[in-house]
């Protein structure tokens, strides 16, 4: 931790030195101590070590040199008012004459330069000075402006406006973080935040700062772009840089020049979900999308892209002819829930970095939903969109179709050899689905290729370099897998950087009437009362993708699945749910064997052949209160549940 120490006169107002080392844990949190020293107080021979120091206003620089073991580590610390105070100062009327008070002449002159460089101009603004009180100066002032300072103000003066203690101003902080070498993403994000909370007087080194930011972004994110027209924005929609390609778009010469709000759409330029919008300007049209920069999580500008949609339809349409394309993006998920709203934040932020990501959850939640709206809210959208199911082919098969092969390299190859979906997908997406399927073999070549961004054909010894965003998905326990040695715990940790778990749908039922209206339209309006009180008890172990089904299902026969509407078990152990436990134990009594038990899945099953239909969740809390009661015993992998003597004794009970 750095250790910085603070120099100030004497502590004759301990509130706001407080409130400044408060200041500074807010954007150094974590990474510095700070010590206060009193001037006054020190004793002539006294040298102090410190990574930093900070030396206030009030402070002559010659009475600290002697007790500080590096001068070169010495900053002047000075400070700016809140920037919530700009409305206060609105309604002092126009014309007025307002003295700004504060401890020193020079802290008065340093906020009333702030107030200026800002644009309080309405009123007249007069730095005090308290040498000055009894000369009749300020005799006529009735307004006084104060941080924290009321009692420094003359007494005939009625109207006083606190504007509470100034913080640490900003270039103050940026020196301190530039002499500590604490450059790092999250005092970055702190020190973002912080600019944004103060007035400085020196507002181009504050833009300088966050531009430069959002310029250093943009080129490490956008590559191979020689054909887009790339235009960079803040926050504010205020053009930072626009390349060549742009600037001929526009027909300008400068990036001073362009105004976007009379070239784009308001709605589009505002819009948070851009996928295949075409605007025209200057006559021409072309593909236009727009990708959020962030630090951290706050936004902190955008950058746009045109490509000249000759160009983007060509590309596009092999892309598409090939099946190679993301269909949906985020503002396509139906949804209402406060569950899904953070799944889909996440999933926003995720899609500006090129991370791999794992995206968890049941089946039919709509994981490839969330993977095709990452991908095309990433700068690799126009790139192609490549998917698979892993389960859906045999390991040698998958093998082919992931890596591609060379002319006969096995029986019933191509003539010509084969490109295989990794080479399809490059400098986009490929999206593995059911991941956890995928053989050991497979397991480790996988592996090597998400470690070294390279592949090679089967049949073939070239090596063949690929650049790719990878996002797989699984239904399975993977940290289960692993323990019973199915899947490779190295593998996992390499697709495990950036995970997504999508709740079940019965965790979010929020959502029920926003999907029946998806898929019914007006229909949803028939349902009776006894029949939403069904969809609402029924846990949907199919999730949305049962949704659907429901829903053709209501709109043909005018009435609800069976399994739906049937009376449904509560899914709770206790002394009321006499069917349920005596079925469950009978199920359990019968698979029980000297070598192994039944495992859930193939107990839910077993209960579902029963008319018995209850969801894997309600069933771990049954069993786990079986097993308390000492009715079972439950093992690891294969071993399964299995029944106990005392169980068999409250089957014969019941």
């Amino acid at each position: 931790m750095k250790k910085v120490i603070l120099f100030f006169k004497d502590s004759y107002n301990p509130e706001a030195i407080s409130y400044v080392q408060n200041n500074i844990d807010e954007v150094f949190a974590g990474y510095v101590e700070t010590t206060v020293y009193y001037v006054m107080d020190l004793d002539e021979k006294t040298v102090l070590e410190a990574d930093a120091f900070l030396v206030a206003q009030s402070v002559e620089m010659q009475s600290i040199k002697d007790h500080v073991s590096d001068f070169s580590k010495v900053i002047r610390l000075t400070r700016s008012p809140n920037k919530d105070v700009l409305n206060k100062l609105s309604y002092i009327p126009s014309g007025s004459t307002v003295l700004v008070v504060n401890d020193s002449y020079n802290s008065s002159l340093e906020t009333t330069q702030a107030f200026y460089e800002v644009g309080i101009g309405h009123v007249n603004m007069v730095p005090f000075d308290g040498s000055l009180v009894n000369t009749g100066l300020y005799d006529n002032i009735q307004i006084a402006i104060t941080p924290s300072e009321p009692h420094l103000v003359p007494k005939h003066i009625e109207t006083i406006i606190d504007i509470g203690y100034r913080k640490v101003s900003f270039e103050t902080m940026f020196r301190l973080m530039k002499i500590l070498k604490l450059d790092v993403p999250a005092v970055n994000k702190n020190l973002f935040n912080h600019v944004y909370s103060v007035i400085e007087p020196n507002a181009e080194f504050n833009s300088n700062y966050i531009n430069g930011y959002l310029q250093n972004e943009m080129i490490n994110r956008v590559i191979d772009t020689v054909k887009l027209g790339i235009v960079l924005v803040s926050k504010y929609y205020e053009v930072i840089f626009v390349n060549d390609i742009a600037l001929n778009i526009f027909q300008k010469k400068e990036k001073e020049d362009i105004n976007l709000a009379r070239y784009i759409p308001a709605d589009t330029l505002a819009s948070k979900d851009v996928n295949n919008d075409n605007i025209e300007i200057n006559g021409d049209w072309y593909h236009y999308d727009k990708y959020d920069l962030t630090l951290l999580n706050e936004t902190a500008g955008y950058y746009i892209t045109l490509q000249n949609l000759t160009d983007f339809s060509a590309t596009d349409k092999q892309r598409r002819e090939k099946g190679f394309i993301a269909k949906h993006s985020f503002k396509d998920i139906v949804h209402k829930s406060k569950a899904m709203d953070d799944v889909i934040e996440r999933a926003r932020q995720i899609a500006l970095t090129d991370h791999t990501v794992l995206i968890r959850g049941e089946s039919g939640t709509g994981k490839e939903l969330i993977a095709q709206s990452i991908h095309n809210a990433s700068y690799r959208s126009q790139f192609p969109f490549v998917a698979i199911n892993c389960a859906a082919l045999p390991e040698t098969l998958l093998e082919s179709e992931l890596f591609g092969y060379e002319k006969g390299a096995f029986t019933g190859a191509q003539s010509k050899g084969k490109i295989g979906l990794f080479e399809e997908a490059n400098h986009g997406t490929i999206f593995l689905d059911e991941i956890g399927d995928i053989s050991p073999g497979l397991q480790s070549r996988l592996l090597r290729t998400i470690q070294e961004r390279q592949i090679m054909r089967v049949g073939s010894d070239r090596i063949i370099d690929i650049d790719i965003r990878l996002i797989t998905a699984t239904n399975k326990d993977l940290e289960e897998a692993i323990q019973n040695g199915e899947f490779r715990a190295d593998l996992f940790f390499r697709l495990n950087v950036l995970p997504i778990e999508v709740p079940p749908l019965r965790k979010r039922k929020d959502d029920l009437h926003d999907l029946f209206s998806f898929f019914l339209g007006r229909g949803v309006g028939a349902f009776t009362d006894e029949e939403r009180r069904c969809l609402l008890e029924y846990d949907w172990p199919g999730n949305v993708r049962e949704v659907e089904n429901a829903a053709i299902y209501y709109k043909t026969l005018s009435q609800l699945p069976s399994n739906i509407i049937s009376k449904q078990f509560d899914g709770s152990y206790s002394k009321n749910s006499v069917n349920l436990e005596k079925a469950i134990l009978q199920i359990i009594d019968t698979n029980t064997s000297m070598s192994h038990g039944i495992g859930r899945t193939s107990l839910l099953q077993q209960l579902k052949q029963r008319g018995v239909v209850i969801s894997d969740v309600k069933l771990r809390s049954i069993l786990g209160a079986m097993e308390t009661d000492g009715h079972i015993k439950i093992g690891k992998g294969r071993y399964g549940t299995r029944i106990t003597d005392k169980g068999i004794d409250r089957i014969k009970e019941l």
